[in-house]
């Protein structure tokens, strides 16, 4: 897990989750750029821009919050049931309060969004790892 911040906002980046959809990066490039080190750069857009941007993560691998005592992580479920999403030719997405568990009993992910390989090309297995792009996985329906 990384961690990167500006007056207001920490985003944090767990790279194990990270799918590289792209969503960060076509969003604001400006903030998200793979080819930087660091490739986040906090002072390109604003924190609600930001904030924004990784709403849209489907992975989970960002999220942000808030540094203001008050507020809590935004990227909290609204207290609903947890959904799984099928991803065309993609993964199992999971999505709201939910806790993933191994075969031993760790805890390996909960909260927000995770996404599940369906592939089975993942080195990070279960999580996804975008190796369905690369081996063209594709699902019938």
């Amino acid at each position: 897990m990384k961690e990167y911040s500006c007056e207001g906002l920490i985003v944090k980046w767990n790279p194990e989750k990270c799918i590289h959809a792209k969503e960060c990066v076509n969003g604001l490039p400006q903030v998200f750029d793979h080819d930087s080190r660091p490739w986040i750069n906090m002072q390109g857009a604003s924190p609600e821009e930001i904030m924004k941007v990784i709403d849209r993560c489907p992975s989970g691998a960002l999220t942000y919050q808030e540094k203001a005592p008050e507020s809590a992580e935004k990227n909290a479920s609204d207290g609903r049931y947890a959904s799984i999403r099928v991803v065309k030719n993609g993964p199992l997405m999971v999505e709201g309060d939910c806790r993933l568990f191994s075969s031993d009993g760790k805890e390996m992910a909960k909260k927000r969004a995770f996404a599940l390989c369906r592939c089975g090309a993942s080195r990070k297995k279960p999580f996804c790892d975008g190796s369905h792009t690369k081996i063209g996985f594709h699902d019938p329906e």
